[in-house]
């Protein structure tokens, strides 16, 4: 049983070590959207989260990664999209990937892969666009640059990871977001550049149940302790 308490919380602390190997460069808890460089529309940040008007792009100030995420929520029964836009070099030279609601009914059930700033130009070969396995009300959602032609979008809540080859490479290296309707996000992060703001990773909430799980069989172990 002792091993067993033992094991559960080495699970635990190395998951959540993994976690924190991403930066979150912005927790968009200090009400200010000075680090960021509105390219189309406006921008908001308000009580920790950061949203924009109707096809608004915005990009990070001097920042370029590989990888970037962020926590995705809907806001109201109407179409909205979060997109993650990559490789930015103006409104029309950009990989836009969103996560759309397209039933107008507060979930996001489509991830559409786009070139520019919600252009319908598909930005991969094949099919540009795949339907989520349920319909969700918020979830990570991260965007990959494989660096080998191809690109891979995770979509945590409904578990999918789908990877496409690009039409063509981009030239740009800016990162940032797009926002229609009332859709919202927190937590923006990269695997490059520079912390904005001294917060820390937010471990994924499977690395805090396993982190729950070793805790809890540490307190079992320390209740049978004999007097």
């Amino acid at each position: 049983m002792r091993a067993f308490h033992q094991s559960m919380i080495a699970i635990a602390a190395i998951a959540v070590s993994t976690q924190a190997s991403a930066t979150v460069v912005d927790n968009f808890n200090d009400g200010s959207t000075s680090a960021w460089t509105a390219q189309s529309g406006t921008i908001t940040e308000v009580g920790g989260a950061f949203s924009g008007s109707n096809m608004s792009v915005a990009t990070l100030n001097g920042a370029s990664a590989t990888k970037i995420g962020v926590n995705a929520k809907s806001s109201g029964d109407s179409i909205q999209y979060v997109a993650l836009v990559m490789n930015y070099e103006s409104l029309t030279n950009n990989l836009f990937v969103k996560m759309q609601d397209n039933n107008s009914n507060g979930k996001f059930d489509r991830v559409f892969m786009y070139s520019g700033n919600n252009y319908s130009y598909s930005a991969v070969q094949g099919y540009n666009y795949f339907d989520l396995s349920f319909e969700i009300e918020e979830s990570f959602f991260e965007l990959t640059d494989n660096l080998d032609g191809t690109i891979s979008v995770f979509v945590e809540e409904t578990g999918q990871t789908v990877t496409r080859s690009l039409v063509s490479p981009f030239s740009g290296t800016g990162i940032g977001l797009g926002f229609y309707g009332g859709a919202t996000v927190d937590n923006f992060y990269t695997n490059g550049g520079l912390a904005l703001e001294p917060v820390a990773a937010v471990p994924a909430p499977a690395a805090l149940g396993l982190f729950g799980l070793g805790l809890l069989g540490l307190g079992a172990r320390v209740r049978r302790r004999p007097a």
